[in-house]
């Protein structure tokens, strides 16, 4: 699916048939002159299979050169070693940087089974703090929001002339109208409803376009009322 011209949603859950959690968590592709940098991966060998596959419907083919995780978890991040090898470089938060190495979060008190285990890798970069980082003629902002995960981020940047955050499953903007948000899943084992209510507070001061989440749908425009309006959520149900 093409967002904008450079833009694209390539898998996840709106490429799944009804019960196939094959490739999960949705993943996004940005086109530059240098390549493609894509935001996430989904699960291990089904999400990068069907991301190179809508890349080439849109006639795309320039090569991956950068993933960039909003987090750790096997639906985002199963995918990343397939795409290491194949010459990419892996960016992702510092202290879900852990999960990578690992290859998924057995045995560290979650409830996270063999079923969620991925390829481990180790990535070339991890960001420990908010900062900017130049990519591909891209100015990428990494804004670090824990709370679903410790390490989890979201990726500010304009593309053809919009403003987007993509926010992993921070906050999913939900409802007929886009009128309700969802706030990440609690099952990690490093979650904190603390941690969440200051990194939707920091979100809120963002003005963006287009909010792209981890799951579920995308918003297209007015983006600043959703950002602001899981703040007040978050507010309001995890104190």
């Amino acid at each position: 699916m093409r967002i904008t011209e450079n833009l694209f949603l390539l898998s996840g859950a709106s490429f799944s048939a009804v019960g196939d959690v094959a490739t999960l968590g949705e993943v996004y592709g940005i086109r530059t002159s240098e390549g493609i940098i894509v935001i996430d991966c989904g699960a291990p060998k089904t999400g990068p299979a069907m991301l190179k596959e809508t890349l080439a419907s849109l006639n795309v083919h320039e090569p991956i050169t950068h993933v960039i995780l909003t987090h750790g978890h096997w639906d985002h991040a199963g995918g990343a070693k397939e795409l290491q090898d194949a010459g990419a470089k892996i960016i992702v938060g510092a202290e879900d940087a852990i999960y990578c190495t690992n290859g998924g979060v057995k045995g560290m008190h979650s409830p996270f089974d063999d079923s969620q285990l991925f390829p481990a890798f180790i990535p070339e970069i991890t960001i420990s703090e908010d900062s900017f980082l130049d990519i591909n003629g891209l100015r990428f902002e990494f804004i670090k929001i824990p709370g679903h995960s410790p390490g989890s981020i979201a990726i500010h940047v304009e593309i053809d002339g919009k403003t987007a955050i993509f926010t992993g499953d921070a906050l999913q903007p939900d409802g007929t109208l886009l009128e309700k948000v969802t706030l990440g899943w609690q099952g990690d084992p490093g979650f904190s409803k603390s941690d969440i209510v200051d990194s939707m507070m920091k979100l809120a001061k963002y003005e963006t376009d287009i909010i792209l989440p981890g799951h579920g749908k995308i918003c297209l425009r007015n983006g600043t009322k959703i950002l602001r309006f899981a703040a007040q959520t978050a507010f309001l149900t995890m104190r």
